[in-house]
């Protein structure tokens, strides 16, 4: 049996190596921040948006359950606000390694290991076999494709029968309006001026592309607010 001093030395031990790893943790996190901007304004201006828009999604397409990638996902606000309201298992995709590996800590902090995984990967050429997913999503994404079509194309492919793929940006039309549409107005004017990183609308003609390209079930819808969306069904 160990004595008291070797338990005491031990319990120290394990509580420095915990408050270490922690301390690592924090110190990680805050390193992979500064890498990403972004997570400030998705935790900020942007945090209303992903729970609306995780909502809409459910009330629109009515799927809960199976497997969902969210494509350009970032540090995962919207892949985790989907995992909080439905059974889906979600993989978020990014070609960045840093939200990837950004999204993978926060995705624990939240209690949801193994519900949303994040993994690299680019848009245009998805890490999915064919028929994969029962729903697709992309908020933000598609407008920095340099293919926006290929993009769209593999959304399709990664499509299980019966699936749906929302694709496209702006801020969900069931989001408080007070909220929602000095959001809007700012990233309208943000993007007329040029602002954006490489910004581009959503091509005119892609609709038109999509479907001599095989995709038969596609819509395109702008809204003033809730910005440019693409439905696919398969």
């Amino acid at each position: 049996m160990a004595s008291r001093p070797a338990v005491v030395a031990l319990f120290l031990c394990v509580t420095l190596s915990v408050a270490l790893n922690y301390a690592w943790a924090d110190g990680y996190k805050e390193e992979l921040i500064a890498k990403y901007p972004f997570y400030n304004i998705a935790t900020g201006s942007f945090a209303p948006v992903y729970p609306a828009l995780a909502q809409q999604i459910v009330q629109d397409f009515d799927i809960k359950d199976g497997l969902c990638v969210d494509v350009g996902g970032g540090c995962g606000s919207l892949s985790m606000a989907l995992a909080r309201i439905t059974n889906l298992t979600i993989y978020m995709l990014d070609i960045d390694p840093t939200p990837v590996r950004l999204c993978n800590l926060l995705v624990d902090e939240a209690g949801l290991t193994g519900r949303v995984r994040a993994i690299e990967g680019d848009a245009q050429d998805m890490p999915f076999r064919d028929n994969f997913a029962n729903l697709v999503v992309s908020r933000g994404s598609i407008f920095f494709w340099p293919d926006q079509l290929r993009g769209v194309l593999e959304c399709y492919r990664i499509l299980k029968p019966g699936g749906v793929a929302y694709i496209g940006g702006g801020f969900s039309r069931i989001l408080d309006p007070a909220v929602r549409d000095p959001l809007a107005k700012q990233a309208a004017k943000q993007h007329r001026s040029g602002g954006g990183g490489g910004w581009r609308p959503i091509a005119e003609d892609i609709v038109e592309k999509a479907k001599a390209a095989g995709i038969a079930d596609i819509q395109f819808e702008r809204e003033q607010y809730a910005g440019q969306w693409l439905t696919i069904r398969k």
